[in-house]
């Protein structure tokens, strides 16, 4: 499974949504891999999180779950590192259990502004897909 995630604009985003807008639904146990582009000057990454909260809450992600994937950071930089200028990151998570998570952005305080997309891995889902809630 490919998710290509852009910052777009000046705001806090992904593709253009924010708050949880984009939901992104694929089976369990595939591999995603998901690449990120940001043509912004403001450093930005992606993080897959399996979320215990219902939205992103606190400045640092990591308090809200536990993070499967970073792409455009690591685990010892991602809350103030990411990716800028019209760089890209690639990364995959390899067999994703079934499970409610975040693709959000690590920097302090981007995904409680918003910066956070849902993906959904289940047992069920038998094709990928994406839908958008305004």
């Amino acid at each position: 499974m490919f998710i290509y995630l852009v910052v777009q604009g000046s705001s806090l985003n992904y593709n253009g949504t924010s708050n949880g807008q984009m939901r992104i639904y694929v089976p369990a146990g595939w591999n995603v891999l998901v690449k990120l582009t940001n043509p912004q000057s403001l450093p930005h990454n992606a993080l897959i999180v399996l979320n215990n909260t219902v939205k992103p809450n606190n400045l640092n992600i990591s308090a809200d779950g536990k993070i499967m994937l970073y792409v455009g950071a690591n685990a010892t930089d991602y809350y103030g590192n990411g990716i800028y200028g019209g760089q890209s990151a690639v990364g995959v998570l390899p067999n994703i259990p079934a499970g409610y998570y975040w693709i959000a952005c690590g920097i302090y305080s981007h995904a409680e502004s918003g910066m956070w997309v849902v993906l959904v891995a289940s047992n069920s889902v038998t094709v990928p897909y994406a839908i958008v809630i305004s």
